[in-house]
């Protein structure tokens, strides 16, 4: 049985009228810290109030001129204490957030718990924190393996130059460069994918399913026959960029690690339209599949033609669109690459 994420079992909520089935609306604490304060300050400036008129009527009393200074005096000095009190969380927020705006996100642990009267802002500033650092790192990640990836093809084409100036020319010079030029078109493909989900430049349209395969067998060079599909096949909605790079990188995949695409197959799976591409290479081997989701993992097999992002960035596009991604070995030999996105 799903537990409640209120009180447990047997607690009440604060009307008593039964346990909680859900958290407290996202204002609640601010209005419960602040309403506490408010109603403690009025309780102590009426006690006050009830004494000292109490003492006034009191026939040997202080006389009345004088409880009424004291009483200003005294409700200047408790207005001075509970402005400070209430406006304290308020101030460190505004010290945090100019550390965190000067760059320092290790500040964010600074901010209150989400019992202080602004719990619900601390709770989004530390989760803006944390995502802004954790982007920071992968970007960091990011342009390290880039930068490092962009070396070996481009120093490849440096030496076809250098050969070709010499005259030791190989068999097919240009064949190489196209191979070299492709790689680096790949990479700069993938990045630029990753930065349209990073930066939240996804435009999602409705597309027919069978045109945007065919699109990329094109584009792969890659016969128009490998592809089946259904007669009727319902229409998606995707970012068409995103899309096209994602059944670039599959079939890239299929052409490289799985020495040759068999077949890129549309199937209509309930409510979610599956693009897979199949492969007659030797398949995943023991754990592999899930590696073979990480950044620039190439696993054992001969080079792909591309140095991208891999089935990573097929993943990321996959989870932005609301789908899926994923891989498995077929059962007559080869593996099975794919995505899938609602339809409608």
């Amino acid at each position: 049985m799903r537990p409640h994420s209120g009180a447990g079992p047997g607690k009440r909520g604060p009307w008593g009228h039964g346990p909680w089935t859900h958290r407290p609306p996202r204002g609640w604490h601010l209005v419960v810290g602040i309403h506490r304060r408010l109603v403690g300050l009025l309780l102590l400036a009426l006690s006050l109030g009830v004494g000292g008129g109490w003492l006034a009527r009191a026939p040997d009393g202080p006389r009345p001129w004088l409880l009424g200074l004291a009483g200003v005096g005294v409700a200047w000095i408790l207005a001075w204490i509970g402005t400070r009190r209430i406006a304290r969380p308020v101030h460190q927020l505004a010290r945090i957030a100019r550390a965190l705006h000067q760059g320092d996100l290790r500040s964010r642990q600074g901010l209150p718990d989400e019992s202080a009267e602004l719990g619900e802002l601390s709770r989004s500033l530390r989760g803006l924190a944390e995502r802004l650092e954790a982007q920071l790192e992968d970007q960091k990640a990011l342009m390290a393996a880039v930068s490092h990836e962009l070396r070996s093809p481009l120093a490849r084409a440096r030496v076809l130059v250098e050969l070709a100036r010499e005259g030791h020319q190989e068999p097919d010079p240009f064949d190489a460069l196209q191979e070299e030029v492709d790689a680096m078109d790949g990479l700069v493909g993938d990045l630029l994918a990753a930065a349209r989900i990073d930066f939240s430049a996804v435009q999602p349209r409705t597309l027919d399913p069978v045109e945007v395969a065919r699109d990329a067998l094109r584009a792969a060079r890659l016969d128009a026959r490998l592809l089946r599909a259904p007669v009727e096949v319902p229409r998606v909605s995707a970012d068409p960029t995103l899309l096209a790079r994602a059944l670039a990188v599959l079939l890239a995949n299929g052409q490289g690690h799985g020495r040759g695409v068999v077949t890129l197959a549309l199937t209509v799976e309930g409510e979610r339209l599956r693009w897979a591409v199949e492969d007659q290479g030797p398949g995943f081997g023991p754990g592999e599949v899930e590696q073979a989701f990480a950044p620039f993992w190439r696993g054992d097999g001969p080079r792909p033609p591309g140095e991208g992002l891999g089935l990573a960035l097929v993943r990321r596009i996959a989870g932005v669109h609301g789908g899926e991604a994923g891989a498995e070995n077929r059962a007559e030999g080869g593996a099975r690459c794919w995505i899938a996105l609602p339809t409608g």
